[in-house]
């Protein structure tokens, strides 16, 4: 009879042995998706945070003509002859200011490690074949030599760029006279 009470216990332990086990493996299964759910929906608003970064930097650069004329000499790499706003060269660099980092060569916009996941992040983290990437919104952090540290929302961290590359988000407004179209008939 002792042996049939011990079986029989150990039979039930095994038993509720395997029952836990079914739990913990559903309990961890639902962590697990919880987790990955939490983090897509992290990933998809830093890819929105970015996309609105380069948004701005985008309107902001095609409704100043200055910034305009740098941007599209950066394309046809052509040297540009106006004297822009640079943080750090000729005004002042304050941090926590925000500024317009814009290349002139094809350059990855932001380092490839570290970097967020998506597809977002690794086209501006790849270096682009012809043309420099499009502009993108910074936060100025602090001046290291002839490179500034800044933040980004396209970036998990503050990282180094030229001085040359960052331009005042607002430019002087030309003085000269408007001439119209054809004025010179």
């Amino acid at each position: 009879m002792k042996k049939l009470e011990i079986a029989t216990g150990f039979a039930q332990y095994k038993v509720l042995l395997a029952i836990l086990g079914v739990l913990s493996s559903w309990a961890s299964f639902e962590l697990w998706k919880w987790h990955q759910q939490q983090h897509e929906k992290y990933i998809l608003e830093k890819q929105q945070a970015c996309q609105q970064r380069l948004d701005s930097a985008n309107r902001y650069v095609q409704s100043d003509r200055f910034l305009k004329a740098a941007y599209y000499a950066s394309k046809t790499q052509d040297k540009l002859q106006i004297q822009l706003n640079k943080p750090g060269i000729n005004t002042d660099f304050k941090p926590e200011q925000k500024y317009i980092l814009m290349y002139d060569k094809p350059v990855p916009l932001i380092p490839n490690n570290p970097r967020y996941e998506g597809n977002l992040f690794e086209r501006l983290s790849r270096q682009p074949d012809k043309y420099p990437p499009e502009p993108l919104i910074v936060t100025g952090k602090k001046i290291l030599g002839n490179k500034a540290e800044v933040i980004s929302a396209c970036a998990p961290k503050a990282f180094t760029v030229s001085l040359e590359n960052l331009y005042e988000i607002t430019q002087p407004i030309d003085i000269s006279p408007y001439l119209p179209p054809f004025s010179s008939f």
